[in-house]
C-alpha cells in the first residue's frame, strides 16, 4: 500500500487493519492495475477507508470501508464543484455481520461481487424528495440491464427549504475500468 493516514490513538494495531483492507486493494487493483490507496486507518474503532478516482465526466467518486474483521461499507460522495441539496447527504451501503449470520467469508465476498461492479460498470445514483423524506437509490449498468446495488439511505424530516418536492435527480458515473479486463 502506498501511503497510510492514522487517525487518532486507539487500540488497534495499524498492520491488521492494513492486512483486513488488503483484499479489497487487491480487488481494486485486478480492474485498475497502477492503484494505489491512500489509507485511512481509524485505530480508535478500528475501521480502514480508502477513495477510488472519480472518472473524468463522473457526477461522484466512491469510499470503500471496513471494519476490522467485520461490516463493509460503501459511500458516495459529489466530486468537486457539483451542488447538492446537502454534500453530506448522499448515498452509502453497508453489509453488517448480522446479515450475514457472522460468516465474515460471506460478507467479504459479497462486498467484493459490489466492488468489482462498481469498477466494471455504469453507475448512478437517484435522489428522490418528497414532503417528509429524502432518499437515495444507486444501481450499475450490467449486460442485463440496470442491478440495484445493496443499500442506500432515505432521510425523514420536514422538506421545509428543500426545493423542489416531489423531484428525482439522476446523478451518474462512468466505470472505473475497462470492460475487457477480468
Amino acid at each position: 500500500m502506498s501511503a497510510t493516514e492514522t487517525l487518532g490513538p486507539g487500540t488497534a494495531n495499524p498492520r491488521g487493519l492494513e492486512d483486513d483492507a488488503s483484499a479489497t486493494v487487491k480487488v481494486v487493483q485486478t480492474y485498475l492495475p497502477g492503484f494505489e490507496p491512500r489509507l485511512k486507518l481509524d485505530l480508535k474503532y478500528e475501521w480502514w477507508s480508502f477513495e477510488l478516482p472519480c472518472p473524468l465526466g463522473a457526477d461522484y467518486l466512491f469510499t470503500l470501508a471496513g471494519e476490522l474483521g467485520g461490516q463493509r461499507q460503501t459511500e458516495a460522495r459529489l466530486a468537486r464543484g457539483l451542488k447538492s441539496d446537502s454534500a453530506k447527504r448522499f448515498w452509502y451501503g453497508a453489509l453488517e455481520m448480522a446479515d450475514f449470520k457472522d460468516d465474515s467469508s460471506k460478507l467479504e465476498d459479497i462486498f467484493h461481487q459490489q466492488v468489482k461492479s462498481l469498477l466494471r460498470y455504469p453507475t448512478r445514483i437517484m435522489e428522490s424528495k418528497g414532503v417528509m423524506w429524502l432518499s437515495y437509490r444507486a444501481q450499475f449498468q450490467s449486460e442485463e440491464g440496470w442491478q440495484r446495488l445493496r443499500g442506500g439511505v432515505s432521510y425523514l424530516g420536514l422538506g421545509f427549504g428543500v426545493p423542489f418536492i416531489g423531484s428525482r435527480r439522476v446523478f451518474t458515473s462512468p466505470p472505473l475500468a475497462n470492460r475487457a479486463q477480468p
